[in-house]
């Protein structure tokens, strides 16, 4: 079954360079993606923020969102927080 989504994403931490360091980490991540899906990482003050529109079959939106949370989670052990 083919799916539309839109999803936002924020991560909260305790400063402005954490965000802007992680953001930058993952960006990285958002470069050569299908045509359907679309991932855009900014940070904002303390907050990361990833938006994402796709279209197409559900797992792979799943598999998507993983692979970003795994992302996210690599970068603060990273950061050490």
């Amino acid at each position: 079954m083919e799916i539309k989504a839109n999803a936002e994403i924020i991560w909260q931490y305790n400063d402005e360079r954490t965000a802007e360091a992680i953001a930058r980490a993952i960006d990285v991540d958002n470069l050569n993606l299908p045509k359907n899906l679309k991932v855009k990482t900014y940070w904002e003050d303390c907050k990361v923020i990833t938006k994402v529109k796709y279209s197409g079959e559900i797992e792979s939106l799943i598999v998507a969102l993983d692979d970003l949370v795994f992302s996210i989670k690599i970068a603060e052990d990273s950061l050490k927080l």
